[in-house]
């Protein structure tokens, strides 16, 4: 779901992703995430598990669930917002870029198979806004190669979040 908070983003919004389980194979969950519009590719930036087992009062205990649910997903969003600008301004060179995309493997961002449709993108990008050789442009390049598979994206995503944060300095965000 897209979520309209206020704020425009010339270039991405707000989503989150739902999922629930009745066969309990996990728990309920949301995560916050960005839509990038040029491109439609998702990204996520971490999950908040409900954790709340369907019994006999979840409607009880759903509110204070979800308020609180609700409050870290603002702080994951506005965090996200401060990662974005932080992968804009960081100029990459195309060795950095190659040894990103190899680290990226080391923490199961993308798999080996992956390395050669994200380094064409990067060489080569669909799409005239990630043109430019920045650290969003690299993030881009990734997302448009891992698009496709909801299973894996959140995992994906966060994984390469971490990698490149650490590259621009980012604090490593709560996952509390």
């Amino acid at each position: 779901m897209e979520i309209q908070n206020g704020v425009i983003h010339r270039d991405y919004a707000w989503v989150l992703g739902l999922r629930n389980s009745h066969d309990k194979t996990f728990p309920a969950g949301i995560v916050a995430g960005a839509n990038v519009f040029v491109c439609d590719n998702l990204s996520f930036s971490g999950e908040i598990e409900i954790a709340r087992k369907h019994t006999r009062f979840i409607l009880r205990d759903l509110p204070f669930l979800t308020e609180r649910a609700i409050d870290r997903l603002m702080e994951r969003w506005h965090h996200q917002d401060q990662r974005i600008g932080a992968y804009r301004k960081k100029n990459l060179s195309d060795s950095s870029a190659h040894d990103l995309i190899i680290r990226s493997t080391d923490v199961r961002a993308c798999t080996p198979r992956q390395i050669p449709p994200i380094l064409r993108e990067w060489r080569n990008p669909k799409h005239e806004e990630f043109k430019a050789r920045t650290l969003w442009t690299l993030f881009n390049s990734f997302t448009e190669v891992l698009k496709g598979n909801l299973n894996e994206l959140p995992k994906r995503t966060e994984a390469l979040h971490g990698l490149l944060d650490s590259y621009v300095g980012l604090s490593q965000f709560s996952q509390n």
